[in-house]
């Protein structure tokens, strides 16, 4: 039998037939295959190499040979040996000081960066009991192994944002859930190292994880985490005897602000009794832009908040009409719409944070989506817009490269004519909304605070989930005179902040849509960022592959990270019991040469294999900004008693950003 198989394949190959090509799908096998070897052999690996390196590193020192020619298009960089300086160690650096612990620390995370480990699964799902899905390489194998499983355990009930049926993730518990995301990538793992040095231990140093997917009041309902954080804190203050230091990052601000208001409608009293300091790591204060993206079309640009997983995330594995419907399931991207309206994000003809060169250009970050029309687009070249991949299998590469390359070419000529719409915040999330159907609207009124600004109340009622979220701009700080609020972020990294999109819902595509399916008329995604649109003439607000970028940390704009601790967060309408308010910020300062890479001294947000993946000493991107040495050094002041000794420290425009936002 088995010498027939081998004669007729030898036959076949002899006719002429090609041998067929592996599929993409055993590529990526592999390839996950060799890097998950590859990592856990990376220490056994740099030991040998290390002498090898030693004579090239002290030759290209002396070439001084800029990154960006030997930049791999990937986000891998080379061994850790080219490194020349020790890391520095700040908590260490206070202890010599003669510094302690003193205040009890509890870290609240922030989105997507904690592990989720699965408790209840569908069958194909068996084998990953209790092993996470989403912050392991775990995940990565499930994800390439069975993509559609993968998903279904992802998402999240698209009627009641909890469990799906037959479906329990659940966030992994404590320190261990949010030091590293996979081996190799921290998150808090230096923050952790910084307070040991300090002299901390797991008895003072608690990570308080949650379920990043769910909606803030869902929270509270499906796994009693107001109540538990409650409790946590009230215990910590008394084995310690010291109120607790309170660090979040970045979506974990809006969820520690929600349960400060939570536990103050109890008892007013309660932040002020057990809550010595807050400190605010890149919190998204008045919400992100790049959520209405991810929700309205599917599209992240790879930023550090996805990091490695942008790529898991893209069209190659996940197309955009899926990865819409996923992320419409996680009420947290709910609850991180742009909040504040145009008071905060301007309107058509002004925004706060718009720039002297975008002024004198007319242009203005106020209008964050500028809508364009395919067949519009169409019309105005006498023909269908249509990319080469669909012209049918015949169509050659030659081809299909000119065909597509003369469309780009096409409409930025036109790029004036093509614009049918300017639509500010409002107008933009009504779209987004829209889009979504009745459920979707009445989630957004219930788990974000973008309609907020219209709120009769700013009291909040533990049974009314509704009432939660608030207007930043318009509710104050719970009552809190001795607690000091540090708001601790980074700029100078361009940072989405209007977008300009293809608007591809002709009535045609429409009527076709709802003749499939009339119960679910939205099961295409008929918005698209228009990535061929790019105009750098402002260097300050340069619009790239359809993204118009602002200062920032790469996620967040400048406007929601600062303006608030900046101004408003200061003055008695939001801060009525006088509370110290403290802003810090981090200049972003990338590599510039090779012996700068991810890591080195000045390293930005780039992976290296064999050494430690994050941010180096000085990066204040997103994410890497958890190991900035800065950073590290001011939590250690203010957990050992020592906050009063941070100053503000400005290097951006934020104050007059902020000045400019008046409600």
């Amino acid at each position: 039998m088995e010498s027939t198989a081998c004669q007729t394949d030898d036959s076949l190959l002899k006719g002429g037939h090609r041998k067929k090509k592996p599929s993409a799908f055993w590529w990526w096998a592999l390839a996950v295959l060799v890097l998950s070897l590859f990592l856990s052999k990376r220490k056994m690996v740099q030991r040998r190499l290390e002498p090898l390196m030693e004579p090239m590193v002290e030759r290209l020192q002396s070439m001084n040979i800029n990154v960006t020619q030997l930049e791999l298009p990937h986000g891998v960089r080379l061994p850790a040996v080219f490194r020349q300086e020790n890391p520095p160690r700040p908590g260490r650096k206070l202890r010599k000081r003669g510094l302690g612990p003193k205040h009890p620390v509890i870290i609240v995370p922030g989105f997507v960066t904690s592990g989720l480990e699965l408790w209840h699964g569908v069958a194909c799902a068996i084998k990953y009991f209790r092993q996470r899905i989403w912050g392991s390489m775990g995940m990565t194998q499930s994800l390439i192994g069975d993509k559609d499983c993968w998903l279904q355990h992802m998402a999240l009930d698209s009627a009641t944002g909890l469990d799906p049926e037959g479906v329990a993730l659940r966030a992994t518990e404590g320190l261990f859930g949010v030091d590293y995301f996979f081996p190799g990538y921290f998150v808090w793992a230096k923050l952790i190292e910084a307070l040991a040095d300090l002299g901390y231990d797991a008895n003072n140093i608690i990570g308080e994880t949650y379920d990043w997917r769910l909606a803030v009041p869902n929270m509270e309902r499906r796994d009693g985490y107001f109540t538990r954080l409650k409790v946590r804190v009230e215990t910590t203050h008394q084995l310690h005897g010291e109120k607790v230091v309170v660090v979040s990052h970045s979506w974990g601000d809006n969820v520690f602000r929600a349960f400060m208001r939570w536990a103050a409608a109890g008892d007013p009293e309660w932040v002020e009794r057990h809550v010595a300091a807050y400190v605010n790591i890149a919190g998204p204060t008045l919400g992100v832009p790049k959520a209405i993206t991810a929700l309205l079309s599917g599209e992240t640009r790879d930023t550090a908040e996805l990091g490695l997983i942008g790529a898991y995330l893209s069209d190659n594995f996940v197309p955009r009409n899926q990865r819409v419907k996923l992320f419409r399931t996680w009420g947290s991207g709910i609850g991180m719409l742009p909040a504040g309206g145009t008071a905060a994000w301007g309107n058509a003809t002004w925004a706060p944070d718009d720039t002297p060169d975008m002024a004198a250009r007319n242009l203005t970050y106020g209008v964050m989506l500028t809508e364009v029309r395919v067949d519009e687009r169409a019309q105005a070249h006498g023909k269908a817009v249509q990319p080469a991949a669909e012209k049918g299998p015949d169509a050659g590469l030659a081809e299909s490269v000119r065909s597509w390359v003369q469309h780009l070419l096409d409409r930025n000529d036109t790029d004036v004519d093509l614009v049918i719409k300017k639509h500010d915040v409002r107008e933009a999330v009504d779209i987004l909304v829209e889009d979504g159907g009745a459920r979707f609207k009445e989630q957004v009124q219930t788990w974000g605070a973008v309609y907020e600004e219209n709120a009769k109340s700013c009291d909040v009622d533990p049974e009314d989930p509704a009432t939660w979220h608030v207007d930043p701009l318009r509710c104050p700080l719970p009552h809190a005179p001795s607690l000091q609020l540090f708001c601790l972020y980074g700029v100078g990294k361009p940072t989405e902040r209007a977008y300009q999109y293809l608007n591809l819902q002709t009535e045609e595509l429409l009527e076709k849509s709802e003749d499939a399916d009339r119960e679910q008329p939205q099961n295409e995604v008929f918005w698209k960022i228009d990535l061929g649109a790019t105009d750098k003439k402002v260097e300050d607000a340069p619009l790239d592959r359809g993204v118009r970028a602002s200062d920032g940390d790469g996620t967040v704009p400048l406007l929601s990270l600062g303006a608030l601790c900046a101004r408003h967060w200061r003055e008695p309408r939001l801060n009525p019991s006088g509370m110290r308010v403290v802003t810090r910020e981090f200049p972003h300062e990338p590599f510039q040469n090779l012996i700068e890479l991810r890591g080195g001294p000045k390293s930005a947000d780039h992976v290296d294999i064999l050494g430690n993946a994050g941010g180096g000493p000085k990066s204040a991107d997103h994410v890497d900004i958890l190991g900035n040495a800065g950073v590290l050094e001011d939590i250690g002041l203010i957990a050992a008693g020592h906050g009063a000794e941070l100053q503000d420290r400005f290097a951006s425009r934020v104050r007059d950003i902020a000045a400019a936002i008046n409600v």
